[in-house]
C-alpha cells in the first residue's frame, strides 16, 4: 500500500513538471510569434524568392529555404511562378519595421 502512494507522488511531480515546461514553451513562442510583422513586397524583374531571403536576411530569422517555404505557403504561391508586380508577404521583425519608417 505504501508502495502505491510513493508512485502515485511521482506522478503528480512529474504530471506538474510536464505542464509547467509546456506552459514555459507556449509562453515563449507566444512572444517570439508576437515580434514578427509582415511586409509586402513587390516582386521587381529578376526578384526571386531566394533572393529576398537574402537581401531581408537581416530581418528574419528562417533559413533560405525554411524563408521560401514560408512565403510558398502564407501566399499560396510557388517560386518558379512569380512574376514582376505580383506582391508577395514575407516575416520580418517588428523592430525592423520600427527602425525602417523613421
Amino acid at each position: 500500500m505504501k508502495m502505491r502512494r510513493q508512485g502515485g507522488w511521482s506522478f503528480v511531480i512529474v504530471l506538474i513538471i510536464i505542464v509547467s515546461v509546456m506552459g514555459s514553451y507556449s509562453l515563449v513562442k507566444a512572444n517570439s510569434d508576437s515580434k514578427i510583422e509582415y511586409l509586402n513586397v513587390k516582386i521587381e524583374q529578376g526578384d526571386t524568392l531566394w533572393g529576398l531571403s537574402t537581401k531581408y536576411k537581416e530581418n528574419h530569422t528562417y533559413t533560405t529555404d525554411g524563408f521560401v517555404k514560408w512565403v510558398e505557403s502564407t501566399n499560396g504561391v510557388q517560386a518558379d511562378s512569380l512574376q514582376p508586380g505580383d506582391t508577395v508577404k514575407i516575416p520580418v521583425e517588428r523592430q525592423i519595421i520600427q527602425v525602417a519608417s523613421k
